[in-house]
């Protein structure tokens, strides 16, 4: 696979047929023993059947004393014979038993013994038979059992590793089909004819393409409008430097040369948000700590209140509680900034910009209203993608602040939500927890964009 090596240090197919090897393994080792254990003793029970059987030829006269030989072993002989015979090669004894089936030790050797008493007369005799040959018998019995189920868990085994392999091949084909493909072909996986397991895994993987295509798309989108955004200013700035040569008295040049330092000064601050906006949008993880919420929003009442003084609007905080949040570098100032500032830039002369700052249910939120005429509705939507500026928008700006607080709101973990107001102007408003758990951890961001009812 493009000539990568990975090491494999988890296989789930191979961990199945481990599993399952443990547990056929187990289950064929206990139907063994069970298997095995009954038929064991099943063929003692046969043995003392046939013991039985013996005897009751016996007793009907069609057996005399005597042995009943095995032509293959002689050791598999039936001994018959009379209780209280004294015969030296048959088996000593006493006549005191009781009738029945019993195992005896004699001569060293274990015995099953059937004693009888003949119906006719008060003569006893037994039928004996060493279990040495009695237990052979039944292992034998057990090993003829337990010996095929070992070789039906074997084939079965294979069957299951080869219905296994067969199961992992849709993965293997997948792998295989993305492996081919380039770094530009993003269009989705085929989801036909895809085994019901692995269709959520395929499903996830298309999501994923397809919005790894809208992220390229997007910055694609960020890339042209910044080429745009900077070519405008620096031919601009080439056009007045150029001036500057041409200026005929000593005004005219100091005039062209402030102009110059305007235009610098925006293409400056241009470029600033540019990467600001890219160090956000590429998971910035510098430090965070607490702050005063309340210290941010004055801060920057009292650096953006000549701009609304200039255009008579009264700006103020209309209700304030002391709140401490969490913060990243000058993330919250700048968002703090960006809300009133374009508060200000929007609100026609003579208006009113309302700022809050209180705690509900655990957050912290930083609201501002103000009097202007708002946004479209179809243009809600729009507002926070980089340089996207409303119709018809005459204020000076590059439409990037709105983008930079939603990089900033994300990476704190907070949520912005911009609101048309039922009585005109526009409410933003920014909400972030106060749990500092919650806030050390990135989470994604949701921005809502609705009408205040």
């Amino acid at each position: 696979m493009d000539g990568r090596q990975i090491k494999h240090t988890h296989s789930l197919q191979r961990k199945l047929n481990h599993w399952i090897t443990f547990t056929t393994l187990i289950f064929v080792t206990i139907a063994g023993i069970l298997s095995g254990g009954i038929a064991f003793y099943e063929a003692r029970d046969l043995q003392d059947n046939i013991l039985q059987e013996v005897a009751r030829l016996v007793r009907i006269n069609q057996l005399t004393e005597n042995k009943i030989h095995n032509d293959d072993n002689e050791e598999e002989s039936i001994i018959i014979q009379r209780l209280g015979s004294q015969l030296a090669s048959q088996l000593q004894i006493p006549n005191t038993l009781e009738d029945g089936l019993q195992t005896l030790r004699i001569n060293d050797e274990d015995w099953r013994v059937l004693i009888l008493t003949q119906p006719s007369s008060t003569q006893r005799f037994l039928v004996a038979q060493q279990t040495e040959l009695r237990d052979e018998i039944a292992w034998n019995s057990s090993l003829n059992v337990f010996f095929p189920i070992l070789l039906l868990a074997i084939i079965t085994l294979i069957i299951i590793n080869l219905i296994i392999r067969s199961a992992f091949k849709p993965l293997k084909k997948l792998a295989a089909n993305l492996d081919k493909r380039d770094g530009t072909k993003l269009n989705p996986l085929p989801e036909t004819n895809m085994l019901e397991e692995v269709a959520p895994f395929l499903l996830s993987i298309n999501g994923l393409l397809a919005r790894t295509q809208q992220n390229i798309q997007k910055q694609q989108r960020f890339i042209a409008d910044a080429a745009h955004e900077l070519r405008t200013p620096v031919a601009a700035l080439s056009i007045l430097s150029e001036n500057i040569q041409n200026a005929s008295t000593e005004e005219d040049r100091k005039q062209r040369q402030r102009l110059l330092q305007q235009g610098l000064e925006r293409l400056r601050l241009l470029v600033a948000q540019l990467l600001d906006l890219a160090r956000l949008q590429s998971d910035y993880t510098g430090p965070k700590e607490m702050v005063s919420f309340n210290k941010i929003v004055q801060d920057a009442i009292t650096e953006l209140y000549s701009l609304a003084e200039a255009k008579q609007i009264d700006l103020g905080i209309s209700h304030q509680e002391q709140l401490s949040v969490l913060n990243q570098g000058n993330g919250l100032s700048q968002l703090v900034n960006n809300a009133i500032d374009n508060a200000i830039r929007y609100t026609p002369n003579g208006g009113t910009i309302n700022v809050s700052l209180y705690a509900e249910e655990g957050n912290a939120i930083f609201r501002v209203e103000d009097t202007g005429s708002g946004v479209p509705e179809e243009e809600l939507e729009l507002i926070f993608e980089p340089f996207y500026r409303t119709q018809g928008n005459s204020q000076p700006g590059n439409g990037l602040g709105l983008a930079i607080s939603l990089e900033i709101a994300r990476n704190l973990g907070g949520h912005i939500t911009l609101l048309n107001r039922d009585n005109g102007g526009i409410q933003f408003q920014y909400l972030q927890s106060q749990n500092i758990s919650q806030n050390l951890s990135t989470r994604p961001l949701s921005s809502a964009v609705n009408n205040l009812n």
